[in-house]
């Protein structure tokens, strides 16, 4: 049996790791999120915004907002520079129709946690500006009662089932 020299088993160690990666579990590769964030007794974590393609109008982003705090937070208010307009909605159902509305304020419960996701709670961006290609970044600013002005990092991706539950 012949023993491999050192470059042989430089090159094979080298072509067995590509093969690993390539290999590798590739189903979440458009499920990239934001930084996890801490402000106060808030942590936002999980971000990501809806990817959309001119001439839509529309996007949304997503994130989960825990409260460890002995007292509830409130987001007040939410802006972003990607769209002319950015508010708190809430996407329901209601006699059978699914709507959308805008809601003024969200509470974030002491101890607990809310989701902003499809279907849910959501920041809607109005009047994007141009595109919001996969992989972007969305700075959104979210303002809290208790906590201020905490800005997020929603990164773009696409999301499954088009524009349906905002």
């Amino acid at each position: 049996m012949t023993s491999l020299t050192p470059f042989a088993k430089f090159l094979t160690a080298i072509i067995f790791a590509l093969s690993l990666a390539a290999c590798g579990d590739h189903s979440n590769h458009n499920m990239k999120t934001g930084a996890q964030i801490t402000a106060g007794d808030l942590t936002i974590s999980s971000s990501w915004a809806r990817a959309v393609d001119a001439p839509a109008k529309t996007s949304a982003v997503y994130m989960e907002i825990r409260n460890d705090g002995a007292t509830s937070d409130t987001l007040l208010s939410v802006r972003s520079g990607a769209a002319e307009v950015s508010e708190i909605h809430q996407s329901l159902e209601q006699d059978g129709v699914a709507m959308m509305r805008r809601i003024r304020q969200l509470e974030i419960p002491a101890g607990g946690d809310v989701s902003l996701e499809p279907g849910s709670y959501h920041v809607m961006l109005i009047n994007v500006n141009g595109d919001i290609a996969p992989d972007t970044v969305v700075p959104v600013t979210l303002t809290f009662e208790n906590a201020g002005d905490v800005v997020v990092e929603a990164v773009a991706r696409r999301a499954n089932g088009g524009h349906q539950g905002h």
